[in-house]
């Protein structure tokens, strides 16, 4: 086991999508969406796969991502999903609560995602109200812990443990990891904390029997 493997950043290289000397620093490589079927996934600690990509490419190569997860790797996918690439993700669904009277509700125990970071600074950037996410999940696995509702209950982002022999993490849409890096405030936390996340995961999983990657 190797606590120290990339993170790959998964998508199409548009400028949104691209990489600072800071995120590499941090452990990030950028994996190009259509590169993934000659990729070795056994290099990464695990996988952000963003919402600029296409899924139907990420339904011909859903096996390729089962695999990786059996083998106790983990995904975070920021992905509105409208096809079933991603064991147990539901559909995206737009949340009927306008954007400027939605709140974003971290469940309790604070998962170590949020810990430290205060729910109005992921509510409101610069006074606006809506960059966490527009959507929401309807039908999450049954034993999937969730992790950010809205104020009506509507499942934002959830983790499951239990599908797979890895880990996956499921978010309603927008890029968390890089909405709210350059602000001013404990929401900056959560780009560094997610990726702590999802090395701390890697490493459970594989102590627990994730056939080593």
């Amino acid at each position: 086991m190797d606590v120290l493997k990339p993170i790959a950043y998964v998508g199409i290289d548009i400028q949104f999508a691209r990489l600072s000397d800071e995120d590499r620093r941090r452990g990030l490589t950028f994996l190009y969406l259509y590169d993934l079927p000659y990729a070795d996934l056994r290099a990464y600690a695990g996988l952000i796969i963003t919402n600029l990509v296409e899924e139907q490419f990420l339904l011909e190569h859903k096996a390729m991502l089962e695999h990786y997860l059996n083998q106790g790797g983990v995904i975070f996918s920021l992905t509105e999903t409208s096809l079933p690439w991603l064991v147990g993700v539901p559909n995206w669904k737009r949340s009927p609560i306008p954007l400027k009277d939605r709140e974003i509700v971290m469940k309790e125990p604070t998962h170590p995602l949020f810990v430290g970071i205060d729910a109005d600074d992921i509510n409101y950037r610069k006074g606006v109200r809506g960059f966490f996410s527009r959507g929401y999940f309807e039908k999450i696995p049954l034993h999937a812990e969730i992790l950010v509702t809205d104020q009506s209950g509507a499942v934002i982002l959830y983790a499951d443990y239990d599908s797979t022999n890895g880990t996956i993490f499921a978010g309603a849409g927008t890029d968390i990891y890089r909405v709210f890096i350059d602000e001013d405030n404990s929401s900056r936390r959560l780009s560094v904390q997610m990726l702590a996340c999802i090395r701390a995961e890697y490493a459970r999983n594989q102590v627990k029997g994730g056939q080593a990657l």
